[in-house]
């Protein structure tokens, strides 16, 4: 599902995008959850990882551009479209917080069409990388041995199970478990932004709402824990994995 933010303290603004954007959509098959915030801290609070942001880049009292740039720390795959009515607004976006677009107030609906259509292509290139599991069991018993292809985007973690040769991947659709050791699930999934928190768990860096002393917050509310022991290895992963992104791991 398409994971759209609309944030603009403006209340007229914000309908109006909210409205332009669903009528640009509605030519599409796509499923999407739209949502409106007013401030840049209930987006940043928002427990979901947006795919598309459309962000006020003068907001009120905050600095929007930097917000911008936390939003993208948080998930680099999200795509920020600040608007605004002063051009030095978005030359910041762009060079400080990796804008995908930016549209001068009142927004063209033709321009933003344009924005939204680059944007899809770009999105539906992402949701083309897909893992094989192998040989699984899967959740209900009904489903065992089944061979199954998941969406990197869409595995919270993997949690090694008590015999130490099954593997439990932890999806936004649903469990599976399958033989295998964390060991070469970890090599397999390191070029996709997977770290492991603590023995027995790997996670997705880019499904992490936050950190919280030595627990990790899944975008799921689910909290892992953290080993004291990694603690400063797996903050410093993330710290790369935030800002260099998977396209230049690859090709390097």
């Amino acid at each position: 599902m398409l994971q759209i933010a609309i944030c603009d303290n403006i209340g007229e603004d914000s309908r109006e995008i909210c409205s332009q954007v669903e009528e640009v959509l509605r030519r599409y098959t796509i499923r999407y959850n739209l949502q409106v915030y007013e401030t840049g801290e209930e987006l940043l609070m928002a427990p979901v990882l947006f795919d598309l942001i459309f962000l006020d880049a003068e907001l009120n009292g905050e600095d929007a551009i930097g917000m911008g740039k936390k939003l993208h720390c948080r998930n680099r795959a999200a795509k920020i479209i600040y608007h605004y009515r002063s051009s030095q607004c978005c030359e910041d976006a762009v060079n400080r917080s990796h804008a995908f677009a930016c549209l001068k107030k009142p927004i063209e609906k033709s321009m933003l069409e344009e924005q939204i259509r680059d944007f899809l292509a770009a999105w539906g290139d992402a949701q083309e990388t897909w893992i094989s599991l192998g040989q699984i069991k899967g959740i209900p018993p009904e489903n065992e041995k089944q061979l199954v292809r998941l969406p990197v985007r869409e595995i919270l973690y993997f949690e090694c199970q008590k015999n130490g040769k099954t593997i439990k991947a932890v999806t936004e659709r649903g469990d599976y478990l399958y033989q295998g050791v964390l060991s070469d699930v970890e090599e397999k999934m390191e070029p996709f932004g997977f770290a492991v928190c603590s023995r027995g768990i790997l996670v997705n860096l880019n499904q992490i709402a936050r950190l919280d002393g030595y627990e990790v917050i899944m975008t799921n509310r689910v909290k892992l824990p953290l080993s004291q022991r990694r603690s400063t290895a797996f903050k410093e992963k993330m710290k790369e994995f935030y800002y260099n992104p998977i396209e230049k791991k690859r090709r390097e």
